[in-house]
């Protein structure tokens, strides 16, 4: 049985002759200390586990009875007590102390550096926005255990009374959520009830965001004179020409052998657990573009923008208008091309799991027929050559 007692330990005495009250912890047969913030001018101000003959002895009391009965109910849930020693019973009980104390910027903070390591830049700016908006609401940094479903549904409300759309919300409450399970699994919050837990997330707009075959086309065969429209354009389509491939993919891929392309999503790539690569031989439509933008290592370049960044802005800023200008009164961005090129194998009649491995998607594992049947090149080929035929008519 494991005991715990206030003592000061007069052998410990600090350099200016002052003592430090401590945390005796006696388990099997031997004693050991954990040290508190609280200081005596001398022994004769503690007596029987008590401060005494000092002006601040009745709040010290109360916080260290707080404090040993904390380290009371941390001992009561550890059940496998009696494997370890004194020492190591200490180490885990400052342990389990610390987690109390842990805040959510701290954890944000962690979650964040690792993110700059997997290098999604995008995706830090989006959580920093949501982290920062959860700090503001809360009025500072707070410890991660007081979070509750109150102050979530707050946060909510809040957001909304900002004029934040629904889309929003949601965006933000999920990278929320994705924190919390973070701290979840690395065991550093426990919730007897998660802060999400009575939580109904705003449901997304379903948006129309893919094109017709005939609205592609005049995307295609638009006449463009300014270069920033051109490159837009010849982007947009070399992403539908690719299987609606992610930008920073597209970026990142090395063209020098143009005959075929192989590569696994950057945004599954540390997800999925089985196989992710996707391969496919590069259509002609396809390689007059590459041709166009190839530089000499390989990689696409358009004009003075080389990187994901730049060129993730060209599009954004560009893509509505060459739209417009094909005469298309429908809003697009990049993503449309991705949803395009899937609709369009849809209508035809190609099978959903032979357009998920074209596009990357994740194909569900536990449906049946993954027992029987991969797909493989030779399938994505013919789905790319039917799909693409239909702009030739």
């Amino acid at each position: 049985m494991t005991n715990l007692s206030i003592v000061i330990v007069p052998a410990k005495r600090l350099s200016n002759g002052k003592h430090r009250i401590r945390i005796a912890v006696a388990h099997r047969s031997q004693t050991r200390y954990i040290s508190t913030q609280f200081i005596l001018d001398s022994t004769s101000q503690m007596k029987n586990g008590r401060v005494v003959k000092h002006e601040n002895a009745t709040n010290i009391n109360a916080c260290l009875r707080k404090l040993i009965n904390e380290y009371e109910e941390i001992l009561s849930s550890i059940h496998y007590q009696s494997t370890l020693s004194c020492t190591e019973l200490i180490h885990l009980i400052t342990r389990e102390q610390q987690k109390k104390g842990i805040t959510f910027g701290k954890v944000a903070r962690e979650y964040l550096s690792f993110m700059e390591t997997e290098e999604r830049r995008k995706s830090y700016k989006l959580y920093n926005i949501a982290f920062k908006k959860l700090l503001k609401h809360m009025k500072g940094d707070f410890p991660l255990i007081q979070l509750s479903p109150t102050h979530i549904q707050g946060f909510a409300d809040s957001m909304k009374e900002e004029g934040l759309k629904e889309t929003s919300i949601r965006i933000y409450l999920t990278l929320i959520k994705v924190v919390l399970n973070y701290a979840l699994k690395m065991n550093y919050v426990t919730y007897l009830v998660h802060p999400f837990v009575l939580f109904k997330m705003p449901v997304s707009n379903v948006r129309e965001l893919d094109l017709s075959v005939e609205e592609l086309k005049k995307i295609r065969d638009v006449k463009l004179f300014k270069p920033g429209h051109i490159m837009t354009r010849d982007i947009f389509m070399l992403t539908y020409y690719l299987g609606g491939i992610n930008l920073r993919d597209l970026m990142e891929y090395d063209f020098t052998n143009r005959a075929s392309m192989r590569y696994i999503r950057h945004k599954t790539r540390n997800s999925k657990k089985n196989e992710n690569e996707i391969a496919f031989t590069i259509q002609p439509e396809a390689l007059a573009i590459i041709n166009r933008y190839i530089s000499e290592n390989g990689k696409l370049v358009f004009g003075q923008y080389s990187s994901y960044e730049k060129v993730y802005s060209l599009v954004f800023r560009h893509i509505n208008k060459v739209v417009s200008l094909a005469g298309i009164d429908q809003k697009v961005s990049y993503y449309s091309a991705r949803k395009t090129f899937a609709q369009h194998g849809y209508d035809i009649g190609i099978e959903i799991e032979k357009i998920e491995y074209c596009i990357g998607h994740s194909m569900k594992n536990n449906r049946p027929i993954f027992n029987y049947i991969r797909i493989m090149q030779e399938h994505a080929d013919k789905v790319f050559r039917e799909i693409f035929d239909q702009l030739l008519k």
